[in-house]
């Protein structure tokens, strides 16, 4: 068996260590650029804290004063509505209860937005009234009056009947000689200080009575008024 000589095998030692120095020294020498980097990145952050300082007046600007300036100036929308007119019946005038109606005027204009024709129901209170009218054939047309305006505000428009109601409606309209307006007048007289609320043309060809409500003292009372002698009749 062959035995090595102990110098060789300590120059071998020797040979192993200076390779491992030379091998550790080539690692470390490698890891020296990271601590330079970290130090470079801490200068870069450094400067992110004044930055954010810096930006913190950006809430404190002006907005917050700017909305009670618009919220003073609300009000002033309102008073451009405030213009006072048209209250309660449409018309303009403001006036819903006039002091007297004049129904030769309201009739007249319930006739002449029909084309002409005979008024055979007059209804409403105040300064409006609906106006029907009969055609020569019984047809007929509904406007509404206002008596403050003497002139017609809504309509006219067509109200629907049959044959048989067209027929009965001119015959009685025919053979009238008291016509609505007058009706109108007899009825009030009959029952001092009332005013009419309703007038209706019934009875038949050959009768035809107006009928009337009128109220006095917050009553209603009923009159009838003959469609050719005129005369009158409360109850």
């Amino acid at each position: 068996m062959t035995r090595r000589h102990p110098s060789t095998v300590l120059t071998a030692a020797i040979t192993v260590g200076i390779s491992g120095a030379l091998l550790l020294t080539a690692c470390s020498g490698g890891d020296t650029p990271a601590p330079t980097k970290s130090a470079s990145a801490t200068r870069t952050a450094s400067p992110t804290p004044t930055r954010t300082p810096s930006q913190a007046p950006a809430p404190s600007m002006s907005a917050a004063p700017s909305a009670p300036a618009d919220e003073a100036s609300a009000p002033g929308s309102d008073d451009d509505t405030n213009d006072g007119s048209g209250q309660g019946t449409g018309n303009g005038s403001g006036v819903t209860a006039p002091d007297t109606v004049d129904f030769g005027t309201v009739t007249q204009q319930g006739v002449a937005a029909a084309g002409g024709g005979t008024v055979v129901s007059l209804t409403g209170g105040g300064d409006l009234w609906t106006v029907v009218v009969a055609g020569p054939d019984g047809s007929l047309t509904q406007s509404v009056v206002s008596a403050t305006l003497g002139r017609v505000t809504s309509g006219p428009f067509p109200k629907d009947s049959d044959a048989a109601a067209k027929g009965a409606t001119a015959a009685r309209a025919a053979a009238l000689r008291v016509d609505a307006d007058a009706a109108v007048a007899k009825a009030t007289a009959a029952v001092p200080g009332s005013s009419l609320t309703g007038l209706q043309l019934g009875g038949s060809g050959s009768a035809p009575v107006w009928n009337a409500t009128v109220t006095s003292g917050g009553a209603s009372r009923s009159v009838t008024v003959d469609g050719v002698t005129g005369a009158t009749r409360a109850s």
